[in-house]
């Protein structure tokens, strides 16, 4: 059963890219969107500079992902509680946003987003705790995976 769990979870973050990451500190809750790249039950976020919840990752470790499924029909999102660790040195050509094909592309600045260490960070969240839950199954309705 736990081992289906883990499989069920790690194929949800898998099949999606974005997700609200959430910090909290003396200022309060910070949250903002994010693309994300999932490895198994860890999930790695590209954070901008400027969001607050950068600031806030300098300070603390605990971090809340929401992860929604806009997918299936219904209610249904992952809750993710986890801890952050900067990621030295990352794979920038991981995160690169393709071009469109067009030859008019290269003059499109709509297009010249740049994923670099100055604009951005990389956080590695590790798991504490998963709530899957499916409101399509029913009020309340979730899975737990605590690590």
């Amino acid at each position: 059963m736990l081992d289906r769990l883990r499989d069920h979870i790690a194929t949800y973050l898998a099949k999606h890219q974005t997700c609200v990451i959430s910090t909290a500190g003396p200022e309060g809750v910070q949250a903002t969107l994010v693309r994300y790249h999932s490895r198994g039950l860890e999930v790695d976020c590209l954070i901008p500079r400027w969001a607050d919840v950068a600031y806030h990752l300098e300070r603390g470790l605990h971090v809340v992902l929401i992860i929604q499924d806009t997918t299936t029909p219904g209610m249904r999102w992952l809750q993710y509680r986890g801890t952050s660790h900067p990621v030295e040195n990352p794979d920038w050509t991981e995160w690169l946003i393709s071009e469109p094909s067009s030859a008019n592309a290269a003059h499109d600045t709509r297009y010249a987003i740049r994923t670099t260490p100055e604009l951005y960070r990389i956080a590695r969240i590790t798991p504490i705790r998963i709530d899957l839950l499916d409101e399509s199954r029913g009020w309340g309705e979730r899975e737990t995976l605590d690590l």
